[in-house]
């Protein structure tokens, strides 16, 4: 197990912080938790040291997340990536990353921000949830984001992507929905209210 006995400044900095802050060594078991944690995830800090954190991550998304720590473990600095992990008590939490290395202490520093709230609200009460899901999680924000009025350059900045990255994105969803453009995205929502209403067919 890492020494943090001389890691006092950094560990006072994360335990006021108030997103949740994880400490994990190169082999990926947790050395350090915030307070934060443990209320977010339902668990003790106890039970959370020394454990894997990819057993944290929901099943489904543990293939992207590992080949996101692989990208800091190489020493990039890593903003945005989202991905699932689940309460003790089996829901999702959905956690929006900002990750890099510390290379002096041998650490990764995860801080994510809790956007389960976020998540639940948006498209749910306008597609089916099967629908939801069967994209990744930035392609959620994304198509969040496509119902507004922002710009391919807006959706970059606030999913941290670049637009390339959003484009790609963007014809992914179009394909995944079956649909053509914002235009057919706005249809397809649409018939999704009309069908959940009391006077809808």
């Amino acid at each position: 197990m890492a020494d943090l006995s001389g890691e006092s400044s950094l560990l006072e900095i994360a335990d006021r912080s108030i997103q949740n802050v994880f400490l994990v060594d190169a082999s990926g078991k947790i050395q350090y938790v915030n307070r934060n944690c443990s209320a977010t995830l339902g668990f003790a800090a106890s039970d959370l040291i020394g454990l894997p954190i990819l057993d944290l991550v929901v099943p489904g998304d543990r293939t992207k997340t590992l080949n996101e720590a692989q990208q800091v473990l190489a020493g990039k600095r890593r903003e945005g990536f989202e991905n699932r992990y689940q309460h003790r008590s089996g829901a999702d939490v959905h956690f929006r990353w900002s990750a890099r290395w510390l290379e002096a202490n041998q650490l990764r520093l995860g801080i994510a921000q809790d956007v389960t709230d976020l998540h639940h609200n948006r498209c749910g009460l306008l597609l089916p949830d099967t629908v939801v899901d069967a994209l990744a999680s930035s392609e959620r924000d994304v198509l969040f984001l496509l119902l507004t009025s922002a710009s391919e350059a807006q959706i970059a900045d606030r999913t941290g992507m670049n637009q390339r990255e959003v484009l790609t994105c963007v014809a992914s969803i179009y394909r995944t929905l079956g649909v053509r453009g914002r235009l057919g995205l706005f249809t397809l929502c649409l018939g999704g209210l009309e069908s959940a209403s009391p006077h809808g067919g």
